[in-house]
């Protein structure tokens, strides 16, 4: 190698890390013989090929694009849609159980609205728990007081057993859903 890089100079032009790598010829070296015939060269996978390990489950048939967001262990979730308390809920803004979908987002997880969008007919959401949403730095939300995201009517509640014990929270998710489904 006949020139010298000053990597000290680079350093100063670039953010990334460099690294000096030397030239080598590229002959090709022939397989040897006593390799069998049936072995193919394997390629590498290529990012993007598989798909992310999803972050939350969608289960219910979504007659009317109403979304409730909760962060539940499996079994609790599977018995939401038989939940009396919940199906009194959906009852009062005239929904059943089947006109809702029910989106279980895993625990330390904040769901971004525009992933759920890709996946289901959104219209309403309703999240039963704090920061179950992806929200911009700096954006807070209230405990039922409504808002507005991604142009998505969106009431944040406390989890729906607390909500279930305690009559001044019943009112305020009342209150809530009132505005946004504007009855």
């Amino acid at each position: 190698m006949a020139e010298q890089y000053d990597l000290a100079f680079y350093q100063h032009l670039f953010n990334e890390s460099l690294f000096l790598v030397l030239e080598q010829p590229a002959a090709a070296a022939p397989l040897p013989a006593s390799l069998p015939m049936n072995i193919q060269p394997v390629s590498p996978p290529i990012s993007g090929d598989t798909k992310p390990t999803k972050k939350f489950r969608v289960v219910g048939k979504n007659q009317k694009g109403l979304s409730l967001l909760f962060s539940l262990p499996q079994a609790d979730f599977n018995v939401l849609p038989q939940n009396e308390f919940l199906t009194k809920i959906l009852a009062a803004i005239q929904h059943a159980p089947d006109d809702v979908v029910y989106v279980n987002i895993q625990p330390n997880y904040a769901l971004n609205i525009f992933d759920l969008k890709k996946e289901i007919t959104v219209q309403h959401v309703v999240a039963f728990g704090k920061n179950l949403i992806d929200l911009a730095p700096g954006f807070n939300l209230n405990l039922y007081t409504p808002a507005v995201i991604s142009d998505l009517p969106f009431l944040q509640a406390e989890p729906l057993a607390t909500i279930e014990n305690d009559v001044n929270r019943k009112k305020s998710l009342w209150n809530g859903l009132q505005v946004i489904f504007k009855k």
